[in-house]
C-alpha cells in the first residue's frame, strides 16, 4: 500500500510543482507598478496572434491565426486570416466587424460589443488591471506576471467566468490571454513576434 501511494505521489509531483510556481503578488507590489509604467509608455504595439478555442462538446480545438495592431489611444485592428477571415476594427469610440468579406451589423448587441472592446484593449494596454468591474488577483512565476479577473456584475458573469492575462516580465509585452465563459468553454489567445512603438499606418484602423 505504501509503495502504491509513493508511486501515485511521484506521478503527481510535477503537477504539484507546476501549481506552486505561481506566487501571489500584492496589488501594491513594485513588479506591478513597473508593468503598469512600461505599458503606459507603449504608444504602438503589433504582433501575431494564435487563438485556440476549446468547447466542452468537441474533442478538437478550433484554431485561428492572424495579426493585431494597436495604437494609443483606443485604436486596434484584430485580424484573423485563417481558417476564415475575421476582422475587428476599433477606432476610439467606433467598432466595426467583418467576416468572410462582409461587414456585420449586430443589432441589440451593443453592450456585449462594448465589453469585448474593453477587454481586448484593456489586456493590451494594461488598463484591465485596475478595472473596477472585476475582482483581481496577481501572481508571478518569475518570468511572467499573471492577472486573474472575475466579473462582478451579473450581466458580465452571464458570458465571462474568468479572464487570465499574462505579461512577460522582460519587455512587459502581452504573452497570453485566456477567457473562460460561463459554460466552462475556454479560449486561449497567444501572442508572438510582438513589436513595440513602431509606427502603424492609420489606415489599419479605418479600412478593412
Amino acid at each position: 500500500m505504501l509503495k502504491s501511494t509513493t508511486f501515485f505521489l511521484f506521478i503527481l509531483f510535477p503537477f504539484f510543482l507546476s501549481a506552486q510556481d505561481w506566487k501571489t503578488l500584492n496589488a501594491n507590489d513594485a513588479k506591478l507598478f513597473e508593468l503598469k509604467s512600461a505599458l503606459a509608455k507603449m504608444g504602438a504595439v503589433k504582433g501575431d496572434i494564435k487563438q485556440e478555442k476549446a468547447f466542452a462538446f468537441l474533442t478538437e480545438k478550433l484554431v485561428s491565426e492572424g495579426v493585431f495592431f494597436y495604437q494609443k489611444e483606443s485604436k486596434l485592428r484584430w485580424e484573423f486570416k485563417e481558417p476564415i477571415e475575421y476582422i475587428i476594427l476599433i477606432n476610439e469610440n467606433s467598432m466595426r466587424l467583418k467576416e468572410e468579406g462582409e461587414e456585420k451589423k449586430y443589432k441589440g448587441m451593443n453592450q456585449i460589443l462594448r465589453q469585448v472592446k474593453e477587454i481586448i484593449l484593456g489586456c493590451i494596454d494594461g488598463s484591465i488591471m485596475s478595472n473596477s468591474n472585476y475582482k483581481t488577483a496577481f501572481s508571478t512565476d518569475g518570468k511572467s506576471i499573471r492577472i486573474q479577473l472575475q466579473p462582478k456584475a451579473k450581466n458580465l458573469k452571464e458570458f465571462i467566468k474568468q479572464i487570465d492575462v499574462e505579461f512577460l516580465k522582460e519587455g512587459s509585452v502581452l504573452k497570453k490571454v485566456t477567457l473562460t465563459d460561463s459554460s466552462e468553454d475556454r479560449t486561449d489567445i497567444k501572442f508572438s513576434n510582438v513589436v513595440v512603438n513602431q509606427k502603424v499606418d492609420e489606415g489599419a484602423f479605418t479600412d478593412f
